[in-house]
């Protein structure tokens, strides 16, 4: 267990300090804390209600994520405080980008929150939607360890939970559905044995 955290913190210190770069340190920034700001938030509140309005799988994903994204923060801040981890940015003698966190530090809700997104996409859209936001969790991760108020391993097991949440439900619902549909209702003729 000790190889594996002195391993966790290599990486740590590989990404925070050798990635280091001005050009690329306002894009993990942006990528962090996006979504602190009003303006973003409100951008991806338009964007779910233009997927719900558009129907079809896009009303799908939008209405499943909200549930989604509540078991996946949720389950987040209770194992952050059974975990009891230190963030890096308290645990090591470093100045972290975006200020100093001292909640809880496994596992990463950022991480989940984008997992358990790219998730639902491909239990609901196909493997192709999940490939094609592929990218989103592992940037927005990336750019925790790399602002300072993460370790790798937790955004490890962020992915791992919100990928869990994501596909579980997304996988559930498409059951569900499908169900709900190869079974005649009762008012068909066939049911009714005319």
């Amino acid at each position: 267990m000790e190889t594996l955290l002195r391993w966790d913190e290599q990486l740590f210190f590989w990404i925070f300090e050798g990635w280091r770069a001005d050009w690329l340190t306002p894009v993990m920034v942006v990528l962090s804390d996006a979504l602190k700001s009003l303006p973003a938030r409100v951008g991806v509140l338009l964007f779910w209600g233009w997927m719900v309005w558009r129907g079809g799988k896009l009303r799908q994903f939008a209405l499943l994520l909200v549930p989604v994204l509540i078991l996946t923060n949720e389950t987040s801040d209770w194992l952050k405080a059974w975990v009891g981890r230190e963030r890096p940015c308290v645990a090591l003698p470093i100045e972290p980008i975006t200020g100093r966190l001292t909640s809880g530090s496994f596992p990463s809700a950022h991480a989940a929150n984008m997992g358990a997104v790219v998730a639902l996409a491909g239990a609901i859209g196909g493997w192709r939607q999940a490939l094609y936001w592929g990218w989103l969790p592992l940037m927005v991760g990336l750019s925790r360890v790399y602002v300072g108020v993460h370790y790798p391993s937790d955004v490890l097991g962020g992915w791992l939970l919100g990928a869990l949440y994501g596909w579980g439900v997304g996988w559930l619902w498409c059951k569900i559905t499908a169900r709900r549909v190869s079974t005649p209702s009762e008012s068909s003729p066939s049911s009714r044995g005319e």
